[in-house]
């Protein structure tokens, strides 16, 4: 009997504006899971990040509590919190505690109240258009599948990661089929 070894699978794209990638959870006993949070915080220098999650139980769990600057609910839906961050300081692997969440990278311009107010309607390919998100990391399926979506300004930090988790035994592939119609987060 031969068994097949199932590797893990980064599937990407280079679109005109944008850089998009998807791969399946990482495992917390895995070198990826220091590596992609690395990567999530590197990123976030010198952004304003904002952070949504649907049913989390204990914000704890994922976010460093010492980066939380502020906190919101909204009232008649008690399952969906907002976070303003520091910085984007995340445990990925503890991302199956929520059903979703999402990191919003912003430029500095855009302001937590402006976040709150419009983040039922963000259309993040529009804003990465103008230029006023640099990324968003999305956790849907309680940390089973993870969506990365950029500007190419940071096309060479997405490609070392790439080379990063390939070293780690990742198997990275071009996928011309990643839209933004997959995402069911908008």
């Amino acid at each position: 009997m031969n068994l097949k070894y199932n590797k893990d699978v980064l599937k990407y794209d280079i679109k005109a504006e944008s850089i998009i990638f998807w791969c399946s959870g990482i495992d917390e006993s895995k070198d990826a899971t220091i590596l992609f949070n690395n990567f999530l915080l590197d990123l976030s220098k010198g952004k304003e990040i904002f952070f949504h999650a649907y049913r989390l139980p204990d914000e704890y769990e994922i976010i460093d509590e010492n980066v939380i600057m502020s906190k919101a609910g909204i009232l008649l839906d008690p399952f969906n919190t907002f976070f303003h961050l520091k910085e984007a300081k995340v445990k990925s692997n503890c991302f199956d505690n929520a059903c979703e969440a999402t990191i919003y990278y912003f430029d500095k311009r855009i302001n937590w109240t402006d976040f709150l107010a419009t983040s039922s309607s963000i259309n993040s390919v529009q804003l990465i258009k103008e230029g006023l998100l640099f990324a968003r990391f999305s956790c849907l399926d309680q940390g089973a599948d993870f969506w990365f979506e950029c500007n190419k300004n940071y096309k060479q930090k997405v490609l070392q990661l790439f080379d990063c988790m390939s070293s780690l035994g990742w198997e990275i592939e071009r996928s011309h089929n990643l839209t933004k119609d997959q995402d069911t987060h908008n």
